[in-house]
């Protein structure tokens, strides 16, 4: 009896077990690496709002309030949320301002933005007399 040359079935199975190994691996990895980008564009949007809330805060023309203030905005194409909260320092003239940004989210603003914050930035405003 002559033997055909071809795989047979148990390498055939064995092949493909391997196949499978190797593309969910590499499908998990893709996986991680799409998150990893989609935080990073979350992290980066939300710098450069709270880079440009502090500047808006520093070149008023008068001196922020002390306190809490949040509001909205859209940047990129996407809703996003801003809280800041500012307090006096030990310097008269100037006050420190803590902003935390996080994605808009559906139900509307909550009261302590900083628990699912993206990013918080802190700085310091002049108070001009």
């Amino acid at each position: 009896m002559k033997r055909s040359a071809g795989f047979t079935l148990l390498e055939v199975l064995v092949a493909l077990a391997i196949f499978a190994l190797v593309a969910a691996s590499v499908l998990s990895a893709t996986a991680r690496s799409l998150q990893t980008a989609a935080r990073l564009e979350d992290k980066t949007l939300a710098m450069w709002i709270a880079d440009n809330r502090l500047t808006e805060l520093q070149l008023a023309a008068s001196a922020p309030a002390e306190g809490r203030e949040q509001g909205e905005l859209e940047f990129a194409g996407r809703r996003w949320q801003w809280q800041s909260e500012i307090k006096a320092t030990s310097e008269p003239g100037m006050r420190r301002v803590t902003l935390w940004v996080a994605p808009h989210e559906q139900a509307g603003l909550r009261d302590d933005l900083s628990e699912r914050a993206v990013v918080s930035l802190n700085g310091f405003v002049e108070v001009r007399p």
